[in-house]
């Protein structure tokens, strides 16, 4: 659903006006926790952030933004080729600024990674390597580096399209091997560690060559080898989108779009498509797992770039509405363990005419906006 690149503007800010930005924002609030079956400490309230090359400052007012809305957990996602910058060799300088300060701030981590270096493609493996081993080294190395620093880790990003695995890839049999090789890395080095399945876009399309839809996706990667998947991942890992729909419109209320489009396909409805998912996992034994909204937001965008034109139709009110809604909803679905708003702060890197501007909400002059504040205020049982 969401484009990334290693080509995100890095916003370098100094002292000089952050902080007196920062105090636009209100005092830090507390929560408690509920159990939960893959987190023992509760639900999980999650911000999706971008952290990478923020200078001390900018991180710890980033961070701080997070633990005042009283959330629990972050989600930093980062291009491979970042860290391993060459075969073997990690430069893990910048994680290791964005997690130290992670854990000194009390929060629990998730990190996603994306695009396999260059060195380690073909002319056939697109984005993905060509030995899927070498995921899994790179996995263990990570895992290794911050085994009980860091929670939990996303195997690949929307794997169902070929943005994300290259032209030829977009196949559950490409997925598989790389699945297998990150949770092992990741669980040799790190036990405890929680391994995510790679969310699908909610796509709702197959297109050859370009995406297959999320639902058939699932069913796809099932069905390979008797269910040969289930064995490696821990918790399902899921991107649904707000579109221009409330959280409680579903494919029998389509007239509830604010937009009067983006309402055609079950996958525009967020909270179907997740009961959707948990739908294919009971069909194939997998029940036991929970599902975590990984990515889950509103846009609000007067001027969208194009195919983001439902953005427009959203206030920023009803944005923070929605949001607030959403989470309420989530947290009475038992098989739903955490919810991560996407995003947090990317207006600071990213500028409007960057589809993830509209989803921030937090604004590119560092105040608040309306979701912000809701997000902050609600109760966190």
């Amino acid at each position: 659903m969401h484009t990334r690149s290693s080509r995100i503007r890095a916003a370098l800010f100094g002292a000089t006006g952050l902080i007196g930005a920062a105090a636009l924002l209100l005092a830090p609030t507390t929560s408690s926790a509920q159990s939960s079956t893959a987190d023992p400490n509760g639900f999980g309230y999650g911000f999706q952030v971008q952290l990478w090359h923020y200078d001390p400052v900018a991180r710890s007012n980033v961070i701080g933004d997070v633990t005042q809305a009283g959330f629990n957990w972050m989600t930093q996602q980062i291009d491979w080729q970042e860290v391993e910058v060459e075969p073997g060799m990690y430069d893990f300088s910048q994680l290791d600024n964005i997690i130290n300060a992670a854990n000194a701030a009390g929060l629990k981590i998730m990190l996603s990674f994306f695009h396999a270096p260059a060195f380690y493609r073909s002319d056939t493996s697109g984005l993905m390597p060509a030995d899927p081993s070498t995921f899994g080294a790179f996995m263990q190395a990570v895992a290794g580096q911050y085994a009980g620093k860091v929670q939990a880790y996303e195997l690949w990003n929307e794997e169902n399209l070929d943005r994300e695995t290259g032209t030829g890839n977009v196949d559950p049999s490409t997925y598989l091997p790389l699945l297998e090789a990150g949770y092992t890395g990741a669980k040799s080095a790190d036990p405890n560690a929680l391994v995510l399945l790679g969310a699908p876009s909610p796509t709702g399309a197959n297109v050859p060559g370009v995406s297959i839809d999320d639902i058939t996706y699932l069913q796809q990667l099932y069905a390979i080898n008797g269910g040969e998947a289930a064995g490696f991942f821990d918790v399902l890992s899921a991107h649904p989108s707000g579109f221009s729909n409330p959280p409680d419109c579903t494919p029998a209320t389509p007239q509830c779009s604010l937009s009067g489009g983006w309402n055609t396909d079950d996958s525009f409805f967020a909270f179907t498509r997740v009961s959707q998912y948990r739908d294919v996992m009971v069909q194939n034994g997998d029940a036991g797992k929970p599902i975590w909204f990984t990515e889950f937001g509103y846009c609000s965008n007067p001027t969208p770039p194009p195919g983001y034109e439902y953005c427009r139709y959203i206030t920023p009110d009803q944005q923070a509405t929605f949001l607030q809604q959403a989470y309420g909803m989530a947290r009475q679905i038992p098989y739903v363990g955490a919810m991560f708003t996407w995003n947090l702060n990317f207006q600071l890197s990213v500028p409007q005419v960057d589809e993830k501007w509209g989803f921030a909400v937090v604004g590119s002059d560092y105040a608040g906006r309306p979701a912000y504040f809701r997000l902050l205020g609600m109760p966190k049982p």
